[in-house]
């Protein structure tokens, strides 16, 4: 609770998660809202202010009257509801925040996934809410990557205060998921169309998230001058990636990304070029000419001769994408005219810029040799051999700096790709026509302006984004079909074990009840089971039913049973019709079953000496019993087997594999017929372990269970691809980094020469 401002410590102990506050900080606490409650009204304004110029001019580009006139509604909305979504947003936070120092970091509860549904119930979900999701969860993990390690001294200076406690996913008052969250919920009373919330999505995206840097810079400042963790290293923030259109500040934004990256990992990011550096001296041999006599190329000279070949390269457009080792490479530029060799002295190429063709020729080496990539999306990234090599020489940072735009589009590039075989096509608007376009810019018109490959990846990630929200919507309804059906099964299985278990209660149960219960009150039950899950009261209350139900025909010798059977028939019967009324069972059918139910329970009620006198009642009942039976038994044996066959066979490297392979992981599927597939792990049944898998579309293309896939691993059938969340550049360089290291280790001396 809190009084005015300030949070209301009394208490501090919750009795849900045991919260206890450090004494003697809650000053520190109330001054870190302090900086929030500052901050809001800030965030909102900015949001606001440039909100109506960017619906604006989306309705000045509308294609129709229609869409014009529903975008200056909605700015009509957002003025007249501006003060509440304000307000909204300020308690939504403000109340998280309070709510972490009285309730602990579980303190909001999560939003309830949704009961199990069948498979029809399932197609019934919007794409609108799957839109919007999407876009929330792409805001929080912009967010998160942008300012994680602001967030990562959050944390820990927050669990200090609470005594240790671990913070978790999410945890954080401060966390982009918590604004993100207030927003949605503040805006959940404006009626605009999907298109209009999606554009205030991506402004607060901009305006809000994307800014979240300076409020973190100053609370973790507030607790470090309270003595909260001093020793934590100052943050490196990210720089966001909506940068000013001002040269000075894209100049201050690349230090700043210079910076982060250092800090990121000094031996193969800041530092990586060096240390190649180091290991390509050690394996190269002395050289035999005396330094003076050497004329050295400079960088001038050697960027000229490049661009020659590239376009030279771009003109011959050879497709099978090889590329120049570093010998052949240095081969062919001084051999060109343009190094300028007058016949004074033997010319030669610049230690650095001779490194820097070296690591350049590993890298494409590596590209080539890449299992992630296919042979044709190779051959066409191995065309960039040339201008990377420009790249590298005009600016070192290439190698050290994640963010270099360079990188940046050539691993854009190849994580796209990993899901692209030549199967999905070349032509159209697809990825390889995408990619394609952007190499052959590249050729045509890199001389050395960087810029081009900011605009080239402003291009290609706008349409990943299209192409990926699609996916998306494709990948999730996929999923949910998978999911509902193997819900379906799951409830059928436990349906017909509640029913096997009730009517085994019974020696004999007759066959008007069998037939009831297995035809009709099985649905009854299925359908319960789907909306409501087997923990609702509704669920107990039709289990119970049909208990009352096999009990109602046994026989009943004594006169109090008989007066119970009496009294509670009326409400059998009334429960009985609703159930099977709701499932729409077959009027005929229904009519049947309660005139042999009727006949039964008279025969009850007289004691159970009428019983013999029901037509057939004992023989057909035993038959149709061990009929049922017979089914039930098929039932039974069917999950046990199930469940039992995987013990048979000692689970081995590849079941191993199978059961850990993650969420997203990619794989190669080769078919019978020789065809490759690639696609990616989108979900595993928590209940079976059964695998669903989508290309790169998000359309299924096979699903198969945990232990099929391990029999598709120990086979060959599959290949598992590198991780997607790894770079290109990544893998390259630390493949190289070991590479050298194991040819220097393999070396007379340990790698010195000699």
């Amino acid at each position: 609770m809190k009084a005015g401002n300030i949070i209301s410590f009394d208490g501090k102990r919750s009795g849900d998660q045991g919260v206890t506050l450090r004494s003697g900080y809650n000053g520190t606490i109330n001054a870190c809202r302090q900086l929030l409650v500052k901050d809001l009204p800030k965030q909102m304004d900015g949001l606001f202010e440039r909100l109506d110029d960017v619906l604006y001019a989306q309705a000045d580009k509308a294609g129709s009257d229609q869409n014009q006139t529903a975008y200056f509604e909605s700015m009509r909305m957002l003025r007249l509801e501006r003060v509440a979504i304000q307000s909204a947003y300020n308690k939504g936070i403000l109340g998280r925040f309070d709510r972490f120092w009285t309730h602990g970091p579980g303190a909001v509860p999560q939003q309830a996934s949704g009961a199990s549904l069948s498979c029809d119930e399932l197609d019934l979900v919007e794409s609108d809410d799957l839109e919007e999701g999407l876009a929330i969860t792409g805001m929080v993990s912009k967010g998160n990557n942008s300012f994680y390690r602001d967030l990562y001294a959050l944390d820990q200076r927050f669990s200090y205060l609470l005594n240790g406690m671990e913070i978790g996913e999410d945890g954080n008052p401060l966390a982009p998921a918590t604004f993100c969250t207030a927003f949605k919920q503040s805006i959940s009373m404006l009626e605009v169309p999907l298109a209009v919330k999606l554009v205030i999505y991506k402004q607060f995206e901009k305006e809000v998230i994307a800014k979240l840097g300076p409020l973190y810079d100053q609370v973790n400042a507030t607790l470090a001058k309270a003595g909260i963790l001093p020793g934590i290293k100052p943050t490196m923030r990210r720089n966001s990636p909506y940068r000013s259109d001002d040269s000075s500040s894209r100049s201050s934004a690349a230090d700043d990304r210079a910076a982060y990256v250092a800090g990121d990992n000094p031996e193969l990011q800041a530092e990586v070029f060096a240390t190649l550096q180091q290991l390509l001296l050690q394996r190269r041999p002395m050289p035999q000419t005396p330094p003076g006599s050497v004329q050295y190329v400079d960088s001038g000279s050697l960027l000229s001769a490049l661009s020659v070949l590239q376009q030279q390269s771009d003109s011959a457009k050879t497709p099978a994408g090889q590329v120049l080792d570093a010998g052949a490479m240095r081969t062919v530029l001084l051999s060109m005219p343009q190094i300028g060799q007058d016949g004074s002295g033997k010319v030669a190429i610049g230690r650095s810029d001779e490194d820097t063709i070296d690591v350049i020729s590993m890298l494409f080496e590596f590209i080539l040799d890449d299992p992630g990539l296919s042979d044709p999306m190779r051959a066409l990234l191995a065309r960039l051999q040339i201008p990377m090599l420009k790249v590298a020489i005009l600016d070192k940072s290439f190698f050290g700096r994640k963010d270099h735009p360079a990188r940046r589009l050539l691993n854009a590039m190849a994580q796209a790709a990993i899901g692209w075989t030549e199967e999905s096509g070349r032509s159209g608007d697809g990825l390889y026509a995408h990619i394609e376009s952007a190499v052959s810019r590249i050729l045509a018109k890199f001389d050395d302006d960087l810029a081009l490959f900011d605009e080239l990846y402003e291009q290609f990630s706008a349409f990943l984004e299209r192409e990926q929200r699609g996916a998306h919507v494709a990948e999730e309804r996929a999923a949910q079909v998978t999911q509902g059906k193997e819900a379906l099964v799951e409830a059928k299985r436990h349906v017909a074990d509640e029913i096997g278990r009730c009517l085994a209660n019974y020696s004999s149960v007759p066959d008007v009840v069998q037939n009831l219960v297995r035809d009709g009150w099985n649905d009854v039950m299925l359908l319960i089971y789907l909306r409501k899950g087997k923990e609702s009261e509704e669920w107990g209350e039709a289990v119970n039913l049909m208990e009352r139900l096999v009990w109602s025909v046994m026989p009943k010798p004594s006169h109090r049973e008989r007066q119970e059977l009496l009294r509670s028939i009326p409400e059998l019967l009334k429960g009985l019709r609703a159930g099977l009324s709701d499932i729409s069972y077959n009027q005929h059918k229904m009519t049947r079953a309660f005139k042999g139910l009727q006949a039964r329970h008279l025969a009850c009620l007289r004691g159970g000496r009428a019983l013999d006198e029901v037509t057939d009642t004992q023989s057909e009942g035993a038959g149709q019993s061990g009929e049922a039976a017979g089914g039930m038994e098929e039932i039974v044996l069917e999950t046990v087997d199930a469940q039992s066959a995987p013990v048979d066979i000692e689970p081995d490297a590849f079941d191993k594999q199978a059961e850990e392979l993650a969420v997203g992981s990619w794989l190669e599927l080769t078919e019978e017929d020789g065809s490759v597939i690639r696609a990616k792990l989108s979900w595993r049944s928590s209940i079976s372990g059964s695998c669903l898998f989508v290309n790169r579309k998000g359309m299924k293309v096979a699903e198969v269970s945990q232990r099929g896939l391990g029999a598709w691993l120990r086979s060959g059938k599959v290949v598992l691809l590198p991780e997607v969340d790894v770079p290109l550049m990544d893998r390259a360089l630390n493949s190289m980094v070991v590479t050298l290291n194991q040819s220097l280790a393999k070396k007379p001396g340990g790698g010195k020469e000699k």
